[in-house]
C-alpha cells in the first residue's frame, strides 16, 4: 500500500508536467510555429556565450543602438550558458538542442521538487495547487524555451529544499554553493537573499539572540555573501577581460532604465498601456495574489521574499518584459497551493491565469512580438 502511495504521489507531478508541455507543444505544432523551439531575443546571447564568450563593441547608431553605447552580450548572465556548454556533448554538440533538452529536462526536475517541498511543508491539495499555478502560470512557457528560468527555478527549489533541511557543515557548503550558482545565473537572484535574512532574524528574535554581538552579523552576511559573490565574480571578470568592472551597468543603459517608485510605474502602466496587454495582465495576476490569497499560510520570508520580487521589476522605471520576470516569483504560487481560500477560487484564478498566456502573451510570443 506504501508503495502505491509513494508511486500515486510521484505520478501527480509528472502528469502536471506532461499536460503543461502538451499545451505549448501542442499548440506550436496545431500552428506549425517553432518558435517555442528557436533562439528568439535573449536565447540568442546565450548561445553566443556558450560558443564564443562574452563580447562588448560599439553599438552601429541605427543598426543596434546609438552612438556610443556598448553592444554585444555582456548584459546577460554566464551560469546558464556555462552549464549548456558543459553538458553539450549530452546533445551532440548542438547549441539549439542542449538549450531546449536541458531547458525541458531541468522544468521536470524542478516541477517533481516544487511539488514535494508543498507536499512536505503544506500537505497534498496544496502542493497539487501550487504546481498547477505554476504550470498555467500566465508566462511559464518561458520555462520550456531557451531562456534561463528553467535552471533558476531549480536552484531555488534546491537551495530552499537545503535551508529547511536539517544538517551542519555539509549543507552551509552547499547552501554557499548553490546561491553563487543562482546568483550567476539570473541579475534579480541577488533578491533570494532575502528569505534567509528573514527566516534567521525573526528566528533569531523568538529565541532572544542579541543582536548586538558580532557573531550574530556574521552569521547574517553569511547567508547574503554568497548572493552577492557571485556578481562581483562576474563584474571583476569583466575588469579584467574588458576593463571595465561596471560594464554590465554600461551596458545596460541604453536600455533606459531608471530608478523609479514601484506603484507609480505599476499605475502608468495602467493608465497608459492598453488593460489587456501582456504587462498589465502579468502585472494585475501577480498583484492580486497578494490580496485574494491573504492571509498567507507559507512561511513568513517566502511571501516577503514574493513581494520584493514582485516591487523589484518595477523600481527599474519599466514594465518591459515584466511578464517573463515574473515567473521566477516562485512563493507566489506557493501562495496560492497553501492559501485557506475555497478550492474553487484558487481554481479559477489559476485558469484565468493560464486564459491570459493562451489569449494574450502566448500568441504574441509565437508572432515574435513578445520580447
Amino acid at each position: 500500500m506504501e508503495n502505491k502511495t509513494t508511486l500515486k504521489l510521484y505520478l501527480i507531478p509528472i502528469l502536471v508536467y506532461l499536460a503543461f508541455i502538451a499545451i505549448y507543444t501542442g499548440i506550436s505544432a496545431y500552428n506549425s510555429n517553432e518558435y517555442l523551439y528557436k533562439s528568439v531575443w535573449d536565447v540568442e546571447h546565450y548561445q553566443t556565450i556558450s560558443y564564443r564568450g562574452y563580447e562588448a563593441f560599439p553599438c552601429t547608431h541605427g543598426v543596434n543602438g546609438r552612438a556610443g553605447e556598448i553592444c554585444g552580450n555582456v548584459g546577460w548572465y554566464p551560469m546558464w550558458p556555462l552549464v549548456v556548454r558543459w553538458l553539450r556533448p549530452l546533445f551532440g554538440g548542438s547549441a539549439q538542442y542542449s538549450f531546449l533538452g536541458l531547458a525541458f529536462s531541468l522544468t521536470f526536475i524542478a516541477f517533481m521538487l516544487m511539488f514535494h517541498f508543498m507536499l512536505k511543508k503544506y500537505g497534498l491539495r496544496a502542493a497539487i495547487l501550487a504546481l498547477l499555478a505554476l504550470a498555467l502560470g500566465p508566462a511559464s512557457f518561458y520555462l520550456v524555451t531557451g531562456f534561463p528560468y528553467a535552471l533558476f527555478m531549480l536552484l531555488f527549489m534546491i537551495y530552499l529544499i537545503l535551508l529547511y533541511s536539517d544538517g551542519g557543515r555539509i549543507k552551509h557548503i552547499f547552501l554557499f554553493i548553490t546561491a553563487v550558482a543562482v546568483s550567476l545565473t539570473y541579475p534579480s537572484a541577488i533578491l533570494i537573499g532575502v528569505i534567509p535574512v528573514v527566516k534567521y532574524w525573526f528566528e533569531g528574535r523568538e529565541a532572544g539572540r542579541s543582536m548586538k554581538t558580532a557573531s550574530y552579523w556574521l552569521h547574517m552576511a553569511g547567508y547574503v555573501f554568497p548572493f552577492v559573490l557571485g556578481p562581483l565574480i562576474l563584474w571583476t571578470y569583466f575588469y579584467v577581460q574588458f576593463d571595465d568592472f561596471f560594464l554590465q551597468l554600461h551596458f545596460q543603459e541604453k536600455y533606459d532604465r531608471t530608478w523609479a517608485f514601484p506603484l507609480w510605474i505599476m499605475l502608468e502602466s495602467l493608465f497608459k498601456a492598453p488593460l489587456f496587454s501582456p504587462e498589465n495582465m502579468t502585472v494585475l495576476w501577480y498583484g492580486l495574489v497578494f490580496i485574494i490569497f491573504y492571509p498567507f499560510k507559507i512561511k513568513r520570508e517566502l511571501w516577503i521574499a514574493a513581494l520584493v520580487f514582485y516591487l523589484f521589476s518595477l523600481t527599474t522605471g519599466t514594465t518591459m518584459s515584466i511578464y517573463r520576470h515574473y515567473l521566477i516569483i516562485f512563493p507566489a504560487y506557493m501562495i496560492i497551493g497553501a492559501s485557506s481560500r475555497p478550492i474553487w477560487l484558487k481554481i479559477v484564478y489559476i485558469v484565468l491565469g493560464l486564459v491570459i498566456s493562451l489569449e494574450i502573451l502566448f500568441p504574441l510570443f509565437m508572432q515574435y512580438r513578445l520580447m
